[in-house]
């Protein structure tokens, strides 16, 4: 899987790492528990692959990101984090066109459960860019001008992509990437807040509003017997209705077993 490359520049840091052309897309997530803002183990993931490859790689978010938030992306080793501030209701991949469109590695996370309903993004990207869309990445060995991608396959499977840019790379949650947490990259790192021009800005289009996602359901049990009673339904096997013939002779027995088996038609004759 391969696009022809399209780069105006060739500085680089390190056998085939372009320097600047690495743009990693970060953004916060809600914490399941408490509802803070925090961030992202895919998008970090992904910066810090990206930085371990060039500690020029750009991280760029749009929207709202607080802060905190932007603090510990920067404690990853990020210089600078630029964050196109935006509505909630503005279309990310038209604001980020024109922004990634000389770039020639674009590095997102892959959304994972309770993330629901977000891993769109990386293919909203590549059609948009018209570039290939890589997902569930796990590593990535620069050679050359091309990058030799590891990709996650289903049932534990792996295989091996060379790559040419530019491409869009979505690194999956689960790759063993480690996490670094610097208190002094956190402070001395930059936050650059920038409007989005009202050009490159278009909303979703109006329809009701849907919960990322919902509480589950508790399943409660459909009556309540004690353990003594469900356990003698277990293996007592119940009547299912019939006639006990005790008295009678062998004919009268077997012309009332023959009516029964005529009734429930197990027999015609």
């Amino acid at each position: 899987m391969s696009a022809a490359p399209d780069r105006s520049q060739a500085s680089s840091q390190g056998e085939g790492t372009p320097v600047g052309e690495i743009t990693v897309l970060v953004a916060a997530r809600e914490h399941p528990v408490s509802g803070r803002p925090v961030r992202s183990r895919a998008d970090a993931i992904a910066a810090s692959l990206a930085l371990g490859l060039s500690d020029q790689a750009r991280l760029l978010s749009v929207g709202t990101l607080p802060d905190s938030v932007a603090r510990d992306y920067l404690a990853l080793g990020a210089a600078r984090v630029e964050v196109l501030e935006c509505a909630a209701s503005t279309d990310p991949t038209t604001a980020l066109k024109s922004e990634l469109q000389s770039v020639a590695w674009v590095l997102t996370g892959t959304r994972q459960a309770p993330e629901h309903g977000e891993g769109f993004l990386p293919f909203a990207l590549g059609a948009a860019l018209d570039r290939p869309v890589i997902t569930d990445v796990l590593a990535v060995q620069p050679e050359g001008d091309a990058w030799i991608v590891t990709q996650a396959l289903p049932r534990g499977a792996r295989r091996k992509l060379r790559v040419l840019p530019p491409a869009v790379l979505a690194v999956s949650a689960a790759a063993p990437q480690p996490l670094r947490h610097s208190l002094a990259s956190a402070l001395a790192g930059h936050i650059a807040r920038q409007p989005l021009p009202a050009a490159q800005t278009t909303a979703f289009a109006e329809g009701p509003l849907v919960p990322g996602h919902k509480r589950r359901k508790v399943l409660e049990a459909r009556s309540q017997k004690s353990g003594h009673a469900r356990m003698l339904g277990a293996i007592e096997s119940t009547s299912t209705g019939g006639t006990v013939l005790q008295t009678g002779d062998t004919r009268s027995k077997a012309q009332a077993v023959l009516d029964y088996l005529r009734t429930h038609s197990l027999v015609h004759f």
